[in-house]
């Protein structure tokens, strides 16, 4: 994919139509304070500078800025498309390093930039860091906290410059460490300001990293910590407010809570950058916090340990009271072969962790059925804040069962995966035992075996932008490309995705008609990982020219063919037919000339091999403003499923007419960061909305993406992970997320079996009174899932029924077993 964040770049491509709009009717002047510094020497003026990462917004990129931040001119007119400024887009952080020429006495320093529309949003923080020899630095200050304006800073656009006299430091060197608060930075003058020469022989600061990303990683790290703890003090002081408790009793707790705050503000700075895991709780001051909450269960009268059945896909409250009683079970239907789900809570009302047992009574294969996979669902924080259990690391196993921790005040979820493979159909009933030191319970367990056989190849094409080929990209590295292989095979993903370097490695010779010589290693590795994939997806990053020849020549057309015969020769070799082969050519086009690159290369590689597939996903709002000729060069159309569900029947009915026109429909979903959408409504609900509108592939950005942070420490990443699974530089863990995707082709591959269950009955000539249930649930069950109040809102957090799309595949099941008996 072209980027992380779709709708971040929506908002980057009307920016400067916004803000044109907007700067018209904004006076400057009155965004710029009055210079603090009176006259003292500004020792920028005309200093080199270098600029990590390099600049990266187009709009404002140019030769000059290297020299544009210390010329002392500042931008006149809107600040981020002209020439004068400097801007980055999508970048982490950014340093601006100035080379006073010597070690100097520092006594302020400015920072001038602009925010307030079009997604640009103000810093998060510029650092001052100051260094004599360029190697070691030392921390003077944080300009937006010294500058003493960020609280009054409007939201509409302005431009504003961020400055301070308070600096008592010295240094040859003066770097500003900016970190964003969006995807956009700008700047277009900073300045360092000369203070008394007694400053040479002050400290310079505390010492910080030399390497800027250490230091951006540590402290945005140790701010969302800081953050995390705030937010949980104001969470169980909430929960005790709120309580039925009498005064005095509130009062007690809310005493230990205050208490608490400075042991936990002695705990926010972590040891190691590398092996911090955002999992709560963080710390022992943490743990205490929760013990606080779990006096409040037992003082409500809750029990001293408590466990109770959930529906898997709910999000959990951090902060909420367990049940006072809870008489529900689990229930898990399934057939033969597939994967489903259950779950269940434990609360520990306790003053301290506990360690339970579980095992399983009165299931084929108790106390530790073969057929169940036990995982510890952990509490992850994220970038936003926001607290999710998510993560499904499997459980330990201890003798005949599980192992897994119970904190004090923080309500432990189990998560059970059942793949029943040679059980015998039929209802089983039976619990799952909870065994601790002090007690046991148990929670009721009925599992349903139908009489059918789930397919070992599954009909919905899934991928993700997997990216594995190579050393892998974004977060695949050489250490975890295979075991994140075999996760996503094992959760049905069978249209891989590579970039274009697999099929951009090549001799050609200028004879007529060209030869290619091709580089094949990269592709053969990588398809020798996906061997039983159905579709091999490459992103192509088409531009306008291929083998220095430029689109719409004749050169281009007989350059792109031989190249691409030469590669179906290749794959045909394999056995891989010309239709298993998937090119993007351009990511989300939104634009005619991308339209046209599009149109050429898709015309090009037809000419050549006809049955190779062009499959695109255009982006545009109206989708009709887009090249016609673009839409019919294409075999398959992916529009993305949150702009079908914001775009009413307009956009819909658009697709809808190029399925007609013989287009394959498939959708794919871009939105972020993951950790934030629903399991349900956002990843299981695309493939009930395929089958909707008969679409034939499920995808979703990007398997691979982890926003360049390990997942357990989103903190370290400014807008979190897009990957469905928890990925660091070794390993995979199970997600909720990635377990959706995977139950969600097997809620398609439902109608796929009754379709033909029901094709086969009527040919039979079976009872029409089954053949109505079947033809009624094929045509009504995709809509009455989709149309549930609160399915279209794909944040976790909204609150939904999610019992719905489980609730019309037991009907399937029902009516798939009745069909196989008659």
């Amino acid at each position: 994919m072209n980027a992380s964040v779709q709708h971040a770049l929506r908002n980057a491509a009307i920016g400067v139509i916004a803000v044109t709009i907007w700067a018209t009717a904004i006076t400057l002047s009155a965004a710029e304070p009055p210079d603090a510094q009176g006259a003292a020497k500004n020792l920028a003026r005309g200093a080199k500078y270098v600029m990590s990462p390099p600049p990266s917004y187009s709009h404002c990129t140019d030769p000059g800025d290297a020299t544009q931040l210390t010329d002392g001119r500042l931008t006149e007119g809107h600040f981020w498309t002209q020439k004068g400024t400097v801007g980055w887009s999508h970048a982490q952080y950014a340093t601006i390093t100035l080379d006073l020429g010597k070690t100097e006495p520092i006594g302020g320093a400015s920072f001038r930039t602009a925010a307030g529309v079009a997604g640009v949003t103000w810093p998060a923080a510029i650092r001052i860091q100051v260094s004599d020899d360029g190697s070691t630095y030392y921390d003077a200050g944080e300009l937006l906290e010294l500058d003493g304006s960020l609280s009054s800073l409007p939201s509409a656009y302005a431009v504003r410059r961020f400055s301070t006299s308070k600096l008592k430091t010295h240094g040859r060197y003066v770097r500003f460490l900016v970190l964003p608060t969006g995807p956009y930075i700008f700047v277009d003058e900073v300045e360092v300001s000369r203070g008394p020469d007694s400053l040479l022989s002050t400290e310079a600061g505390e010492r910080v990293s030399a390497e800027a990303g250490e230091y951006y990683a540590r402290y945005r790290t140790e701010a969302g910590i800081a953050r995390r703890f705030k937010f949980d003090t104001e969470g169980v002081r909430q929960a005790i407010q709120s309580s039925p408790l009498d005064p005095a009793a509130k009062e007690r707790l809310l005493a230990q809570v205050t208490e608490n705050r400075e042991d936990l503000s002695k705990s926010v700075k972590v040891e190691s950058i590398n092996s911090f895991r955002a999992i709560l709780p963080f710390s022992k001051p943490h743990e205490a916090l929760f013990r606080i909450q779990a006096a409040l269960w037992k003082a409500s009268g809750r029990p001293a340990f408590s466990a109770w059945a959930v529906c898997p896909w709910d999000p959990m409250d951090l902060y909420a009271m367990p049940p006072a009683a809870e008489t529900r079970g689990i229930e898990v239907h399934t057939m033969r072969g597939e994967y489903r789900s259950g779950a269940f809570n434990l609360a520990n009302a306790s003053d301290k962790a506990l360690s339970a047992s579980v095992r399983f009574s009165g299931l084929p294969g108790s106390p530790a059925p073969a057929y169940v996979t036990v995982h510890e669902v952990l509490w992850t924080d994220t970038t936003s804040g926001q607290p999710v259990a998510s993560a499904l690391p499997e459980a330990e196993r201890a003798g005949d069962g599980w192992r897994v921790t119970v904190p004090a005040g923080l309500v432990r979820q189990v998560w059970m995966t059942f793949h029943v493979t040679d059980v015998p159909a039929g209802d089983h009933a039976g619990s799952v035992l909870v065994k601790w030191d002090g007690g046991e319970t148990t929670v009721p367990l009925r599992l349903r075996v139908y009489p059918l056989q789930f397919p070992t190849q599954t009909t919905l094409w899934v991928g993700g932008w997997s990216y594995t080929d190579g050393d892998g990209s974004r977060g695949v590295t050489p250490s975890n490309k295979r075991p994140l292989v075999e996760h996503l095979a094992s959760r049905f993903v069978n249209a891989p995705w590579a970039t274009a370097a697999v099929m951009t490695g090549f001799k050609m010779k200028a004879d007529e008609p060209p030869t290619f010589e091709l580089d094949t290693a990269r592709m053969d590795d990588w398809l020798a990982q996906w061997p039983d994939a159905r579709t091999y997806f490459v992103f192509l990053s088409a531009g306008d020219s291929f083998a220095g020849a430029k689109v719409g020549t004749e050169a281009f057309k007989t350059r792109v063919g031989a190249w691409i015969t030469a590669w179906v020769r290749h794959l045909g070799a394999k056995s891989i037919s010309p239709d298993r082969l998937g090119l993007l050519l351009v990511d989300e086009p939104r634009a005619h000339e991308q339209d046209d690159v599009i149109i050429a290369w898709a015309r090009a590689i037809h000419a050549a091999e006809p049955r190779v597939l062009i499959w695109e996903d255009p982006i545009y709002a109206k989708p009709q403003e887009g090249r016609a000729e673009m839409y019919a060069a294409c075999d398959i159309l992916c529009p993305n499923r949150p702009m079908w569900l914001s775009g009413g029947n307009e956009f819909a009915d658009f697709y809808l007419d190029q399925q007609r026109q013989g287009r394959t429909l498939q959708l794919y979903s871009c939105s972020g960061p993951a950790r934030l959408l629903d399991p349900y409504s956002y990843y299981r609900l695309q493939a009930w909305h395929c089958r909707q509108i008969r679409a034939t592939g499920s995808f979703f950005w990007a398997f691979s993406d982890t926003a360049g942070a390990p997942c357990w420490n989103e903190y370290a990443s400014t807008v979190g992970p897009y990957t469905p699974v928890y990925l660091d530089e070794k390993a995979v863990v199970a997600g909720k997320a990635m377990e959706a995707i995977r139950e969600s082709v097997e809620d398609y591959e439902y109608f796929v079996m009754l379709r033909a269950a029901a094709d086969r009955a009527r040919a039979a000539g079976v009872d029409q009174l089954i053949l109505v249930k079947a033809e009624t649930l094929l045509q009504q069950a995709a809509t009455d899932v989709l149309d549930a109040q609160g399915a279209g809102n794909l944040m976790w957090h909204s609150p939904k029924d999610r019992t719905r799309a489980d609730a019309e595949r037991i009907r399937f099941l029902e009516v798939l077993s009745d069909l196989a008996h008659r």
